[in-house]
Formats: structure tokens, sequence, C-alpha cells
């Protein structure tokens, strides 16, 4: 009777998750392993379904570029992160949290930049030309934005084999823990992992404009931004959905207006168009061309044809009809075992 009262005790689950809805006891085994999921089990809780759909509604990129740009780098993330917290205590605590954060605060940031023509401060034909470039800005530094929160954890595969959150998927049970302060690396890792998420043909098309790569590489490197309405408004996405990197304002700064805002360093001329990714292995075209025009002749022709249908279907189905290919791993087998102990 008594080991029958101890072995209920222990039995509880991991905390769970107050965001993902998963149920921790499916995923964890008996010794505290977690099994690894596909990219598609991770999406597939309705909160994520949610977010994913919200993402592509507010999305300046043709269908074709959103699932090369945006979701491919997501479910690369995805797979890596599994179902690592954001935050040892608090309402990214949980099972899957990290993604959960993530999700959601990349969302809420794509939303509040849909409001504001970019970049602030110049000619309405440059905001024009360059406006979808600054909005995909945008979404990468708000993917980015809680990669440091990795720093604070390690993991290791049931073989003993080290696994690094946010490098590589395992293809093993795992399991992980947050390491202690004075163990937490002062390198950062974040610019190495966000090289590895950004596909390749995207980075190419952001230098395309040098105003637009410097932008980014200052978030990367966490640095005030070139153009201080991409941080205001990563700043209020932050605040909406608690993050644990939001850092309170002494004074509430005022409503965020673009008239408020300029470039505090190498202002973007206003005679720079933004070409699309098309011409990055073609001649550049003419600077009266419209972006998303252009930026939809990267699509297939069967993308294209389907873009005429809006964005009124359900995201689930643009899923199943038009594949994304995955972004090859980057991780590399390990060859050292971990000094992960059981406490």
């Amino acid at each position: 009777m008594l080991e029958r009262f101890k072995s209920h005790f222990a039995r509880q689950p991991v905390t769970q998750s107050k965001s993902s809805g998963q149920q921790p006891e499916s995923l964890r085994d008996n010794r505290g392993y977690f099994r690894p999921q596909t990219v598609d089990v991770l999406l597939a809780t309705p909160l994520r379904r949610q977010f994913l759909q919200q993402l592509w509604q507010n999305s300046t990129l043709p269908e074709g570029l959103y699932q090369r740009f945006y979701l491919a780098p997501i479910k690369q993330l995805l797979g890596s992160v599994q179902q690592v917290p954001a935050a040892p205590e608090g309402k990214w605590s949980g099972s899957g949290g990290f993604a959960d954060l993530t999700l959601q605060f990349t969302t809420c940031a794509v939303r509040l930049a849909k409001g504001h023509l970019l970049p602030p401060g110049v000619a309405p034909e440059t905001q024009a030309a360059q406006g979808v470039l600054w909005q995909a800005v945008v979404f990468w530094a708000a993917l980015f934005y809680h990669l440091p929160l990795l720093r604070q954890l390690e993991g290791e595969q049931e073989d003993g084999y080290v696994w690094q959150p946010g490098i590589g998927t395992p293809d093993k049970p795992y399991r992980f823990r947050f390491r202690t302060p004075e163990n937490i690396p002062s390198v950062p890792q974040e610019v190495l992992l966000a090289a590895c998420l950004l596909p390749e043909k995207a980075m190419m098309w952001l230098v395309t404009v040098p105003e637009v790569w410097h932008c980014l590489m200052q978030h990367l490197n966490g640095r005030p931004s070139t153009v201080p309405l991409i941080d205001a408004l990563l700043q209020d996405a932050a605040g909406q959905i608690h993050s644990p990197l939001w850092v309170k304002q002494v004074v509430s700064p005022s409503p965020v207006k673009e008239t408020a805002f300029s470039f505090e360093c190498n202002p973007v001329p206003e005679t720079t168009s933004t070409p699309p990714v098309s011409a990055i292995t073609s001649p550049l075209p003419s600077a009266s061309d419209d972006t998303l025009t252009l930026l939809s002749l990267f699509q297939s022709p069967d993308d294209s044809s389907r873009q005429n249908k809006g964005k009124n279907h359900h995201h689930d189905s643009k899923l199943t009809k038009r594949p994304v290919r995955e972004k090859e791993s980057i991780a590399t087998d390990s060859h050292l075992h971990s000094s992960f102990k059981d406490k």
C-alpha cells in the first residue's frame, strides 16, 4: 500500500505549459526524457496554428516568398528547440514555452508593423519601393529576438551526446535543464543561430539595400536600431505578451508616430529602390516597377496562379497544397559526451 502511495506521487507530470495546450505526460518518459517531435506535430496545437494564420494574414509577402522566407525559418527553429521552456518560472516556463513565446511575439510584431509605413521619414515613393523589405526586417528581428534565452539552457540525448537547444534537431530522446547563472556562456551565439535560420536568398535580398542589412545587424548585435520605430514596435510587442526580455519603461513613451522617428545614421537615400528577390540572378528592374509584383516573379508558375486566390483560404490548406522544403539541418554528429548529470 505504501509503495503504491509513493508511486502515485512519483508519476506527477512536469509543469504543464501555460500556452501550448500539449500534454507533457505524453511527451516525457519516466526517466525524464522527451521524445523528439516532427515540425508538423509541433505546429499542430490550436494556439500555434492560430499564430501562423495571423502571421499569414498580416504578411506583406506573396505566398511563395512567405513559405520560403517566413514559414521555413519558423519550422527550422521549432524543430531545434522542441519542448524547451523560455524561462525557469512564469508564463513561459512550461514545456514548449520558447516556441510559443517566439510565435506569439513574432506574430504580434508583424501585426503592429503593418500599421506603419517603413522606413519613416522618407519620400512616399521610397516607402512604396522598400516597404515589403522593411516589413520583412521586422519579421526577422522578431523571430531572432528571444534567441539569447537559449544560452541559459543545456541538454543531452539519452545516449549521452550533447544537444544544445537551438542547434540542430535531436534524433533521440533528450532532456534539458537551466544552467546556473555562473555557467551561462558569456559569448553570444545569437548571430550564428540567426545566420543558420536566415535563408540564403533572403540574405542576398537584404544586402541589396545596405541600410536594411545594417538595421538587422544592429538588432542581432543588441544595439539600438537605425530605425527607432522598429525598436519601438518590438518593445511594444514584448510588453503586450509579457516577454521575459521586456524592460518596463520608467516613463511611458508617447504613442508611436512615424513622423517622430528618423534614422540615427545612414539614412536611406530616397532614390534607392528595393530590388526583388528574383533580381538576385537577373538584371535590376526599373525603380518604377511595383515591388510586390516583382517579388511574385520569384514564385513558381504554380505559386503565381494560386496567389490570385487571395488570403481568404485557411492557412493549413496552403501548407498541404504547397509543402515547403525544409532547410537542410546544419547540425553535425557530436562525438563529445556531455557532463550532464542527474540532479
